[in-house]
């Protein structure tokens, strides 16, 4: 008989973007390991999602999903602003460089008053559902991932009702996460926020994270007997993400591909600065470059890359699904990755990272030259990160990524094969076993 485990997740397809990503293609693989997944999560209609990506919903049509009501102030706050409601959800406040004053007044509000985050009052309602899947059927793990991190608290209510394994996923940080200085919290918000996340991970079994920085944060937030309860499991790439997907050549063009979100927190002047002596310095570059940013971009952002790459040279598709990001992000000869400034990039591994690498396309990242997504790529020469500062580096970088594909040369292709969904997921099954 198969295992059950009840996944909290307010992310799930029909939800686009990357917060969707992890569970989606656990939930998609776990029955391969024996583990029969069963997703509670909100309806979309009712949900604060940024963007919907019904392409998603065939990649989890076989698992067993429970949408529930929700109550919470983003759909208000999206009304109030008027127009469509996704256009006025925040989403890392991109292209809020400048807040009005009533974007002001909202994150006030949100870091003071809705804590930990204005997506709690999905709570009750998961809360219900699961109580009702638990009392019906048989379920021998829960799993809560955040954000938003305010999922845990379900998580842990059930944990204390039920008697039951939890696993509670961060995929970002929590009280550290860069926008809440934003947010305007006062001292005591901050350490009403600090004692929910102590709660969390004192009470979880298992503290699970998405690369070595991370866990290393949160286990130093643990006393030392209880350290041991926190591991990692990378995010990974699907392989069938690429199934189908061909490279197209364009011999006379030199492609340079950003996707997902950009915002105002991963700046990329040192690129374009970079991108400016270049083109100075090799002129055929200047009719062969074309820059894409395939995803939201701060304006700010495209401003600036306009004054170098020129209104001719410049694509920008906004967001699209999640299969045609990917074919643009094949056909690129340099893909640009820019880490957030904060805090805590050094120990984030993205989805969207993984996918880089699995492209086998070259690599341009912008950040910490030792944090954990440098070490995960160490041993491939066609990508690297660099710190902003190091112009020279950069520019040295990209010239030779330009130059092998001018003169038809490769690069050694590096196995990254080891991240795959699939291995991802069998690591989780491990982690549930031992639970259970």
């Amino acid at each position: 008989m198969k295992k059950r485990a009840l996944i909290l997740s307010y992310y799930f397809p029909p939800s686009g973007g990357s917060g969707v990503q992890r569970w989606m293609f656990f939930s998609r693989y776990l029955n391969e390991f024996g583990i029969e997944p069963v997703v509670v999560t909100v309806k979309p209609e009712e949900a604060s999602y940024k963007f919907l990506d019904n392409t998603l919903l065939d990649k989890v049509s076989h698992v067993k999903v429970k949408r529930t009501s929700t109550m919470e102030p983003l759909g208000l706050y999206a009304k109030i602003r008027g127009g469509e409601k996704s256009e006025h959800i925040p989403q890392g406040f991109a292209g809020e460089s400048n807040p009005t004053f009533f974007q002001k007044l909202s994150r006030m509000i949100r870091g003071n008053v809705f804590l930990p985050d204005a997506r709690k009052g999905w709570n009750l309602y998961a809360i219900a559902e699961a109580r009702k899947i638990i009392s019906t059927s048989k379920v021998d793990v829960i799993i809560s991932t955040g954000p938003p991190h305010s999922t845990h608290l379900a998580g842990m209510k059930l944990k204390a009702e039920f008697r039951l394994p939890w696993i509670a996923d961060f995929r970002d940080p929590w009280t550290e996460v860069y926008y809440n200085k934003m947010l305007y919290r006062s001292s005591w918000a901050n350490e009403r926020d600090r004692k929910m996340e102590k709660e969390v991970l004192e009470k979880c079994d298992v503290v699970l994270t998405v690369g070595p920085g991370m866990a290393s944060s949160l286990e130093s937030k643990l006393p030392f007997e209880m350290r041991g309860k926190v591991k990692y499991i990378y995010n990974g790439y699907d392989e069938e993400v690429f199934t189908g997907i061909q490279k197209l050549h364009h011999p006379d063009k030199f492609v340079i591909c950003h996707t997902g979100i950009l915002s105002e927190n991963q700046p990329i002047d040192a690129f374009l600065d970079s991108m400016h002596a270049l083109l100075e310095k090799i002129p055929a570059l200047r009719s062969q470059v074309q820059m894409q940013f395939v995803g939201k971009v701060s304006p700010s952002i495209l401003e600036k890359a306009e004054k170098v790459f020129g209104q001719d040279h410049l694509q920008v598709t906004g967001y699209v699904p999640h299969s045609l990001a990917v074919q643009y992000m094949m056909n690129a000869d340099l893909l640009l990755n820019s880490f957030a400034e904060t805090a805590d990039a050094s120990v984030l591994v993205s989805g969207k990272l993984m996918e880089y690498l699995a492209s086998g396309n070259p690599m341009l990242g912008l950040g910490d030259p030792n944090g954990d997504a440098a070490k995960l790529m160490s041993g491939s020469e066609q990508t690297r990160i660099f710190s902003r500062a190091d112009k020279a580096g950069i520019s040295g970088f990209i010239e030779k990524i330009y130059f092998h594909k001018i003169n038809g040369q490769g690069f050694a292709p590096a196995d990254f094969s080891k991240y795959s969904r699939k291995n991802s997921t069998a690591l989780l099954a491990s982690l549930i076993d031992s639970l259970i």
